[in-house]
């Protein structure tokens, strides 16, 4: 039985001791006092009075701890409520099946709301629009009820009444939201566009425009096409004119240039009425310096040019013959054209060919020689472009005089002919 000491004890010790059966005192009963609720925790009503060491004892879980799924959503606004149910903590949301009247659409299935009015917008086809809207065709799908995404802007609430515009009362009822649509231009307005070379004189600026560029487009002379033999003068690009006389020069397609007297014709459309102006030098009156080592090319005596690189070929003499691979000069160099190896240059078997031996007779073969002539003896072989020089060697072996085919000279030695 409990005494008036016992609870007096108990009273004075808090309840974080405990009164037993017999009156005594049990030490150390868990206070909530000691919890310190988790985060998204709140104590519990009475947290300080409770017994209790853990959260779930001492503390209320929030709306932030509970997930809502399914038909709900959640709301921060809630996360400070204690409470575990989506009664509690969630928004029903509108749903992707809910049905919405004609003329309206579902405004966001993941939305908060249970109502038409909560979830359901409205398309612009049940708005009316009145003057000075027209209506939309193009617009019913928009969801909207203000005018300005339902409807078109007409003409009549254009302003006209703007430098280079006046009023196209024609219009008022038209769609259009800018002067450019609205308002009829004078001449003078930017919105006058000129074809390439043509321009409003100075004087038709105020006029009305009909709406076309030739109502106010005068033809401007770098517009006019001039005919053969003339040619644009460019200092007149910018004047008014419609014909040669007004925008044009002769060119050098009216003058004739001597092909005779060493002048080939040049860029007919050029302005000019004499050789300087209309013609350029052929090589005929080019004189190459063979002391530099530039000889003529035949055959070229009409071709456009006034210097040895256009008209002449360097002299073979100039030309670097590869010694180590057995070549030298050819004959005359300094009267030979050419400027590659085929052309300038010759095998060094050729020097000693030319000074010891002689061509064949046509009627004449190595195997017809004797040892003693054999190898004082060449043949010249051609066949279309290419030549060679083939000389006689005696086969000790056969006892015969035959042609040395494996030493053939592949394109042959300069001076050597048939004779």
């Amino acid at each position: 039985m409990k005494t008036v000491a016992s609870i007096l004890a108990l009273l004075a010790l808090g309840r974080s001791k405990k009164l037993l059966e017999d009156g005594k005192i049990q030490a150390d009963a868990p206070s909530c006092v000691k919890v310190r609720c988790p985060k998204a925790w709140v104590p519990k009503v009475g947290h300080h009075t409770l017994e209790g060491s853990t959260p779930e004892e001492c503390c209320d879980k929030t709306c932030e701890l509970f997930e809502c799924t399914g038909a709900y959503k959640a709301n921060e606004d809630y996360f400070g409520n204690v409470g575990s149910s989506v009664q509690a903590c969630c928004d029903k949301m509108c749903g992707s099946e809910y049905h919405c009247d004609v003329g309206y659409v579902l405004a966001d299935s993941r939305a908060a709301g249970t109502t038409k009015e909560e979830c359901c917008l409205p398309k612009c086809e049940l708005f009316n629009c009145t003057a000075p809207w027209a209506p939309s065709a193009a617009k019913k799908e928009v969801v909207s009820d203000e005018p300005e995404q339902c409807c078109d802007q007409t003409c009549a609430m254009v302003n006209c009444s703007l430098p280079d515009w006046v009023v196209n009362e024609s219009k008022a009822s038209e769609v259009g939201s800018s002067p450019g649509a609205c308002c009829t231009p004078t001449c003078g307005n930017a919105k006058t566009v000129c074809p390439f070379g043509h321009l409003v004189q100075e004087g038709a600026k105020n006029k009305s425009s009909d709406g076309t560029a030739e109502s106010c487009c005068t033809k401007q002379c770098k517009a006019h096409v001039c005919s053969a033999g003339w040619a644009p003068d460019v200092s007149k690009q910018e004047d008014f004119g419609e014909d040669d006389g007004d925008c044009c020069l002769p060119t050098c397609k009216q003058f004739d240039c001597s092909l005779e007297d060493g002048w080939a014709p040049s860029n007919v459309e050029t302005v000019g009425s004499n050789e300087t102006q209309c013609c350029v030098a052929t090589c005929k009156q080019w004189t190459c310096n063979a002391t530099e080592s530039w000889l003529p090319v035949p055959g070229k005596e009409n071709a456009t040019g006034s210097s040895n690189s256009a008209c002449c070929e360097p002299a073979c003499s100039i030309f670097s013959c590869n010694s180590a691979e057995g070549r030298i000069p050819v004959q005359a160099a300094a009267t030979v054209g050419g400027s590659s190896d085929d052309t300038c240059c010759e095998s060094s078997k050729c020097t000693q060919i030319r000074q010891n031996m002689t061509v064949l007779k046509a009627d004449q073969h190595c195997n017809d020689l004797s040892e003693a002539e054999c190898e004082t003896k060449y043949f010249l072989h051609a066949d279309g472009n290419s030549s060679a020089v083939v000389t006689c060697t005696f086969d000790d072996v056969y006892k015969l005089c035959r042609y040395d085919v494996a030493a053939a000279i592949k394109g042959g030695c300069s001076g050597m002919d048939a004779k």
